[in-house]
């Protein structure tokens, strides 16, 4: 509801006044009469909606009071991560349980004594306050271990993606300028690939054998392994390192990997301000408590996995369960394993768990609560009947962001709500788009932005407020990539907002839904893809062909399958030539994209459809889909199993629809 159609409550204030002052009626007369008058003119149509949505809307204002609560402390006192940390373990006790992995159970005192290890490790080699230590690894307990002594060292962590192989993990290396990087035993041929050992040529790089890293080895001085890493850990104290002055409340705790919504991926900054920010928000929202466990078998190195999983442990003592690699047909035994109670999801996760194979253990479990972003409504409903999981948490909010939103009330495919009685001062927004340009709409009058209705897709955005910590936007390392997602004059001269890149709608009662996104990125099995990464790679092996990629729906799949075009003369192109180019194709991202980056389909035609200024049109081609019957342009399936790409048939086609093969 917008503040317009509030309108009405304007004039019930002023028909009050006006029957208390002007025609002396006694205070109750005035304002039954008011209240008449209010209801016919409109007003009904609010306090339907105020009824409606009153519970939720407290609801929603008890979380963000006790998110401001927390962020705000943390602002005015200034305390630095390691101080929280040691907080809560005070709290709740060194013996504590904090993680199982695997076979491993360590308490809290165990991983604070190893993180102090690594923390004096780091600082004995040089490392000063401010410098950057790459942590190439999968998800274990050395993981958080490795990460929080390094910020208690003041060093900051930058999380790269172990998908990442060739030219697109260089890229990331080379964005920050670390001193020192730690690789996980089952990523070394990946760094070794890269020539990684002479980029370190300073021997500040370590193998770490994350199975060896054992909750023991907290308090020993004997090596776990002949790992490196595990090496040196080994000889270091886990006495406690200098303590950290307290600065500006800001510090930078991760560097987190997004492509966001345009470009190459970038280094986001993640400070302690807006890790309490998010991890508050999934707390309350969904009513986390310490005596819960959480099995988190995403990836640790995103904003879901990081800081609203791991948060839970770091900020409030709830125990974690910690999968290396996500496993549909283990996840339901690992949590009947762990006695877990919350599970993180992503979307696509929940539709890998559907399609296996019904069995005992798909309720013999403990969960109440599953919570994660990008869950469809279809989806959200089957998880639910088939798992019986009584809570859904959906939450949304991008990892460079000052935009983050959950729903409390487990609405059935919204992402969150604005509550009605903030509706005019609540900093997010929904702003009108031009689909073809990819611009906000603005008023010719004015030269400000449109807000949209309900029901009408647009943008959304987040006020930007630098002395508000709940506000400010910390964006990307890179300034001017930060400086593009900044928009301007939105909705009065020299107002800032960020730009999600994310298009909504939101129903009359508030309740916000995805659509789609903006920009040259699209998400895939969870992970965002960068078009211009992959259109990259493409015209490195085809530099005189025209290449347009993007993404499109394939139904029963979460996100979008990405899809590369290209423009050739397909009628003069013989059919050897179009095969030669299709094997060539499949070489060249297979070696230099991560799977979920690879194309999924592929589509030669004569020409792109651009803008009068040469831009390449994306939204007709995304709009087609990938339909043969529709197009006489020549399309192509990734066979993941022939390890090549084949003609799309009509056959094929259908069973893409039926689920048959799975994408």
């Amino acid at each position: 509801m917008t503040p317009k159609e509030l309108q009405p409550w304007h004039t019930f204030v002023l028909l009050l006044l006006v029957q208390w002052i002007f025609f002396g009626d006694c205070l109750i007369v005035a304002l039954f009469k008011s209240y008449v008058l209010y209801l016919i003119v409109g007003g009904w149509k609010f306090q339907r909606l105020f009824f409606l949505t009153i519970r939720r809307d407290l609801k929603g204002l008890r979380c963000l009071g006790m998110i401001l609560y927390h962020t705000y402390h943390q602002h005015f006192t200034k305390e630095n991560f390691a101080e929280i940390f040691q907080r809560t373990v005070k709290k709740h006790g060194r013996l504590s349980t904090a993680i199982y992995h695997e076979d491993q159970v360590w308490t809290l005192g165990d991983l604070d004594a190893y993180s102090n290890k690594v923390a004096n490790h780091l600082i004995s080699c040089g490392l000063k306050r401010g410098d950057v230590i790459f942590m190439l690894m999968q998800p274990s307990a050395a993981y958080l271990g490795i990460w929080l002594g390094a910020v208690k060292a003041g060093i900051i962590p930058g999380l790269l993606n172990y998908n990442l192989r060739n030219a697109s993990l260089t890229r990331c290396l080379d964005e920050l300028d670390a001193k020192a990087i730690v690789v996980g035993n089952r990523l070394k041929d990946a760094f070794v690939e890269i020539d990684g050992e002479a980029k370190y040529s300073n021997g500040m790089f370590w193998y770490v054998d994350e199975d060896s890293s054992r909750p023991e080895s907290a308090f020993s001085n004997e090596a776990s392994s002949t790992g490196t890493w595990n090496q040196v850990i080994a000889k270091s104290s886990w006495a406690p390192p200098p303590k950290l002055s307290r600065m500006n409340g800001r510090e930078r705790i991760a560097y987190l990997y997004t492509s966001g919504t345009t470009g190459f991926p970038k280094a986001a900054i993640i400070t302690t301000p807006r890790f309490i920010y998010m991890t508050s928000g999934t707390r309350y929202g969904f009513g986390i408590r310490a005596s819960d466990i959480i099995y988190i078998s995403v990836p640790l190195h995103h904003t879901l996995g990081l800081i609203c999983g791991v948060g839970q442990l770091m900020l409030h003592g709830t125990c974690l369960a910690i999968r290396s690699k996500f496993s549909a047909s283990q996840f339901w035994d690992d949590c009947i394993k762990y006695n877990c109670t919350v599970v993180q999801y992503i979307g696509e996760l929940c539709r890998f768990l559907l399609a296996q194979p019904p069995k005992p253990t798909d309720t013999m479990h403990r969960v109440r609560l599953a919570y994660g972003n990008g869950l469809r409504k279809e989806t959200w409903i089957q998880f639910q009947n088939r798992f019986k999981v009584p809570e859904i948490g959906e939450l949304f909010g991008a990892t460079e962001s000052n935009t983050s939103i959950v729903n409390c009330d487990q609405t059935v495919g919204a992402i969150g709500f604005i509550p009605l009685c903030m509706r005019s001062s609540y900093p997010i927004y929904i702003i009108k788009m031009n689909e073809t340009a990819d611009e906000p709409i603005r008023d010719p009058a004015t030269g400000l932005c449109i807000e949209c209705g309900p029901n009408e897709v647009g943008q959304i955005v987040g006020r930007i407020n630098e002395n508000n910590p709940s506000r400010s936007y910390d964006g990307y390392l890179n300034r001017d990539e930060s400086e593009k997602k900044v928009l301007r004059d939105v909705f009065k001269k020299g107002d800032q907002w960020f730009a999600s890149g994310d298009l909504l709608y939101y129903d009359e009662l508030g309740y916000l839904f995805f659509s789609d996104r903006v920009g040259d990125t699209f998400r895939w099995h969870g992970e965002n893809v960068s078009t211009s990464e992959v259109e990259a790679v493409l015209m490195k092996e085809f530099p005189d062909t025209g290449i347009n990629v993007y993404g499109v729906l394939v139904p029963g799949t979460e996100g979008r399958a990405g899809m590369a075009a290209f423009e050739v003369d397909i009628k003069s192109m013989t059919t050897e030539q179009e095969q030669l180019m299709v094997a060539k194709i499949y070489s060249s991202t297979e070696k230099a994209l991560p799977p979920y980056a690879r194309p999924q389909f592929l589509r030669f035609c004569a020409d792109f459809e651009m803008t009068n200024t040469f831009k390449l049109l994306k939204r007709g081609l995304m709009k087609s889909g990938f339909d043969p019957t529709n197009t006489k342009d020549h399309l192509y399936i990734l066979d993941k199993q022939s390890k090549c790409y084949v003609p799309l048939t009509e056959s094929i086609y259908q069973d893409v629809l039926s689920g048959a093969i799975r994408m």
